[in-house]
């Protein structure tokens, strides 16, 4: 299964699923997750990401996934819950597993320990270089909530500098952050 996974993956893709796969492994260790889980959820995350635009409506009519109008307008970040769906249908994945799976572009409230290890492995692991990964990474080794919680609002920054849309799940990923008294800013300062 490992082998047909990675072979749909290609270039950057490729490295980069085998180093959020990496990265998610050890980050259940650390903070208590299923490593198997993560593993899995970290090599299939972007098994349909090198898919055009209609190919990802196309998989979302296929797989009835309705999506919202900010993923109308930005089919790509469809690609969590084509990757999903294909992580159930093809090759059989628990349902935690694609539904951390489903959410690891945008976030959304209540995330598991699963969401939680896969959105920030993706963000985090060893081939990504933005500015900003490094201060991620080093929340990372002490929290992996305040880490969160620092991609969000990285994240949100850049979307609202480059004028995208913001997918209302990141926003309530972040509030539910902020409503559980989570910070990240609170160090800096000490």
């Amino acid at each position: 299964m490992r082998r047909d996974i990675l072979s749909r993956l290609h270039g950057y893709r490729y490295e980069h699923s085998l180093g959020v796969e990496r990265c998610a492994i050890a980050l259940a260790k650390k903070y208590g997750g299923d490593p198997a889980l993560a593993g899995a959820a970290g090599i299939l995350h972007d098994i349909t990401k090198h898919l055009s635009p209609q190919e990802q409506l196309n998989l979302c009519e296929k797989y009835g996934i309705i999506p919202c109008t900010v993923e109308k307008s930005e089919p790509k970040m469809l690609h969590g819950k084509t990757a999903a769906a294909i992580a159930r249908r093809e090759y059989h994945m628990p349902d935690e597993v694609c539904d951390a799976i489903a959410c690891h572009t945008t976030g959304r409230a209540k995330m598991t320990i699963l969401d939680k290890i896969l959105y920030l492995a993706d963000y985090i692991e060893e081939t990504r270089d933005f500015p900003g990964v490094e201060k991620a990474r080093e929340l990372a080794e002490t929290s992996m909530d305040r880490a969160l919680l620092y991609c969000y609002d990285q994240t949100l920054i850049e979307l609202i500098t480059r004028g995208k849309l913001i997918h209302s799940d990141t926003i309530a990923a972040y509030n539910d952050m902020i409503r559980q008294g989570v910070r990240w800013r609170d160090e800096e300062k000490a």
